[in-house]
């Protein structure tokens, strides 16, 4: 029987006058595999960053400066969700999705050895992420896409471990496929954007949901 679990790391500065985008946790998850050998191997990588907009507003740092200091992303990403010079998300978010707390767990990518796909062990690591690091957070939201075949450099992982879509068309299922999937655990597409959310204030499927009959994924 193989055994799965994660390993997390992540780092945070001491210093009292840091940069701006010291407000942003990152995380990242090393997904291994243990048979029967006993030996652990790292079969997968998942990655997140957690938006602290309530320490920010304790501090009176501006939210709009700490993710514009971090990446485009993530200033993508505050544009989307949060008012103007606030620390609270938009009203229309705040209706659909139950909100409660207000700060943010990006899902950035998760990516496996190609072994291990189709067992949902994608999702798993994907849940584990949000009962470890989403607590008090309003929302978890993700870009839901597979991920560039040349990415493998920029994410640290084989080569082999990143999917290859020969044509549009079949980058387009997979990104259906994979929107699908992801569906599963309660992700709601945000508006007309490329972005899916899932509500920390509503009941989402647990683990063992996740396990039980409704076909396979990443």
């Amino acid at each position: 029987m193989t055994f799965f679990d994660i390993v997390l790391q992540t780092t945070g500065s001491l210093h009292s006058d840091g940069e701006p985008d010291d407000f942003i946790s990152e995380f990242t998850g090393l997904i291994r595999a243990e048979g029967d050998d006993g030996v652990p191997r790292r079969v997968g990588k998942i990655h997140a960053w957690r938006i602290n907009a309530e320490v920010a507003a304790a501090s009176g740092e501006p939210l709009f400066d700490v993710c514009d200091a971090h990446s485009r992303e993530l200033h993508e990403v505050q544009t989307l969700l949060y008012e103007p010079s606030s620390y609270h998300y938009w009203e229309g978010i705040v209706d659909r999705f139950d909100q409660a707390g207000w700060d943010t767990l990006v899902l950035d990518y998760v990516v496996l050895h190609p072994r291990w796909r189709g067992l949902r062990l994608g999702l798993l690591a994907a849940r584990k992420m949000v009962d470890l690091l989403a607590g008090g957070c309003g929302l978890v939201v993700c870009d839901i896409a597979p991920l560039r075949s040349d990415a493998a450099d920029l994410l640290r992982v084989p080569r082999s471990w990143l999917p290859k879509h020969e044509t549009t068309a079949a980058r387009k299922q997979a990104v259906l496929s994979l929107r699908r999937y992801f569906r599963q655990m309660g992700f709601e597409r945000i508006g007309r954007t490329r972005y899916y959310g899932l509500s920390m204030a509503r009941k989402a499927p647990t683990m063992v949901d996740l396990l039980g009959p409704g076909g396979t994924g990443p």
